[in-house]
């Protein structure tokens, strides 16, 4: 964030909303809402100590600065069915552009392409952890194992009930949930729904989520 603020303050003078470059856009794009709220604060503060030094046009700079944020605030809420192929492209589209983390809470996985996308993540060097039900490893086709195989984190429960939650966080920006597995069968034939947004309150809440399940639940012994 250190560097927008740098980027803004350097161009108190002659800041134009056309002429921003995409490398700033984007990562305007990339801030949650605390962030942008933090920035407005810093930039806010500053705009104050340059009227106070008698510089002028602080204001509509400001405005600009302001604008700026919010017109490229990363925000969309997003619903997804099936049967058909509109919910595993969401989910491939989501795993493809993760940057930072990705944490996956998953009743079952037996998708061998999805699969795949989650060790890309992780092979590329996005911090993933995945959270199963225990008894659904032992599935026929399960890709759970390959996943621990690639050396990504796996935590199960030790129940005679299930871990059934379907959601997932992606760069503690994006929530997906819904009634999915990550199956064939739920892209084919079953009717399902997901549901990807990036509202603060619902990421902020499926993240402490996962944190609680992922430091009750347990480990599942390294694989080699």
């Amino acid at each position: 964030m250190q560097d927008l603020f740098n980027y803004f303050v350097k161009r108190c003078d002659s800041l134009n909303e056309k002429e921003v470059p995409g490398s700033i856009t984007g990562r305007l794009k990339k801030l949650n809402r605390r962030d942008r709220e933090a920035l407005k604060s810093l930039l806010i503060k500053k705009g104050k100590q340059l009227e106070a030094s008698g510089h002028k046009h602080v204001i509509s700079w400001l405005e600009t600065c302001i604008t700026l944020i919010n017109q490229h605030a990363f925000h969309f809420n997003h619903v997804f069915f099936s049967p058909g192929h509109q919910i595993k492209n969401e989910i491939k589209q989501l795993l493809d552009h993760a940057t930072e983390t990705v944490d996956l809470c998953i009743f079952t996985i037996t998708d061998n392409e999805l699969a795949k996308r989650i060790i890309s993540c992780h092979n590329r060097g996005v911090k993933v952890r995945i959270i199963t039900d225990d008894e659904k490893i032992a599935d026929y086709g399960s890709e759970i194992l390959i996943l621990a195989l690639a050396g990504i984190p796996v935590k199960t429960d030790h129940s005679h009930y299930h871990m059934h939650n379907k959601f997932g966080i992606i760069d503690k920006q994006i929530a997906i949930t819904g009634s999915f597995n990550w199956t064939y069968t739920a892209t084919k034939h079953n009717q399902e729904n997901l549901v990807a947004t990036t509202k603060f309150e619902i990421v902020k809440q499926y993240n402490e989520e996962f944190n609680r399940l992922w430091t009750e639940l347990f480990e599942l012994p390294k694989l080699k």
